[in-house]
């Protein structure tokens, strides 16, 4: 304890301010009592406990969740076909129907021309991936079946080997299984692989057989009545040759599509007529020719259905 804390009196004997003691450290002789100022002094209170929170750190805002990643489901091979099949079909009849507006004089010969052109070409360009498409599931159809021969002949084999006593029964069942697994994949994918080739041969398969005759009619109409353009002086003559091939190619691939009901009524239509004859000659009964004529017409009808 310091001087300055210490409790002193004055001594009665030398004088000295010496310690409340009992006797004086100078002299011996006997110290008055310390009067209560004297005593020790209190130690200082303690300031009371402040009531303003503790100063916490700045908060520090969580962290933004990362942007949601767009995962865009890869195209099947069905619906990619059905994509390419519908735009051809569609790009024929822009071009159908481009000519047939250029034949109503509804459209300028430079913006026919541009839009003409257009069309035919993103067509070609389309009826190439066809191609490339057909070409691309062909191969992959060879594949399978070469590898599902494979595994049918491996199968028989891997069965032989069972039957004379070369593999006993848990390596055959656990081989064999294996196999008719992969055979059955195989022959799923075969499947497929047959169905979407077949999607990719049947042009404009939206279509009945009437709406395909109807475009191959309005294609020819619509290229025929350009000349009477050309002769009014409305249109130069180079346009309509500039055509003709193309129009060549749309309606020998139009006909070639439905050629077959073509030919069927044809024949349909000669029977009606040879009818007819017969009846005018009094060869058959109005019975038979009113019932046949039902027949035969109901027959025609059948055909564009």
């Amino acid at each position: 304890m310091s001087e300055v804390d210490e409790p002193r009196v004055r001594c009665p004997s030398c004088g000295k301010n010496a310690p409340a003691m009992k006797y004086c450290i100078y002299c011996g002789a006997k110290l008055p009592p310390a009067p209560p100022s004297a005593a020790r002094p209190a130690p200082p209170a303690r300031p009371p406990p402040s009531t303003v929170p503790p100063s916490l750190p700045p908060t520090v805002p969580p962290p933004a969740p990362p942007p949601p990643q767009i995962v865009v489901p890869p195209v099947s091979t069905e619906s990619e076909i059905v994509n390419l099949m519908s735009g051809i079909t569609s790009l024929y009849e822009r071009k159908i129907s481009l000519l047939d507006i250029f034949r109503a004089g509804d459209v300028s010969e430079n913006v026919f021309l541009k839009l003409y052109n257009e069309y035919t070409s993103k067509l070609a360009d389309l009826l190439n991936a066809r191609i490339r498409k057909m070409e691309e599931l062909r191969s992959k159809l060879d594949d399978r079946n070469k590898r599902l021969n494979e595994v049918v002949l491996s199968l028989e084999e891997l069965q032989v080997r069972y039957k004379i006593g070369e593999l006993d029964l848990s390596a055959f069942s656990q081989r064999a299984e294996k196999l008719k697994t992969e055979e059955k994949d195989l022959r799923d994918s075969v499947k497929s692989l047959r169905i979407n080739i077949e999607h990719l041969e049947k042009m404009l398969a939206e279509k009945k057989p009437r709406e395909v005759y109807d475009l191959e009619m309005k294609t020819k109409t619509s290229y025929e009545a350009l000349q009477k353009r050309v002769e009014e002086g409305k249109i130069s003559a180079e346009t309509p040759n500039s055509l003709k091939s193309d129009v060549d190619e749309m309606v020998t691939f139009f006909d070639s599509l439905i050629r077959d009901r073509k030919g069927k009524e044809k024949d349909l239509r000669e029977q009606l007529e040879t009818l007819q004859t017969r009846y005018k000659l009094s060869e058959v009964s109005v019975e038979e020719y009113e019932r046949r004529k039902r027949e035969l017409q109901d027959e025609i009808d059948k055909v564009w259905i």
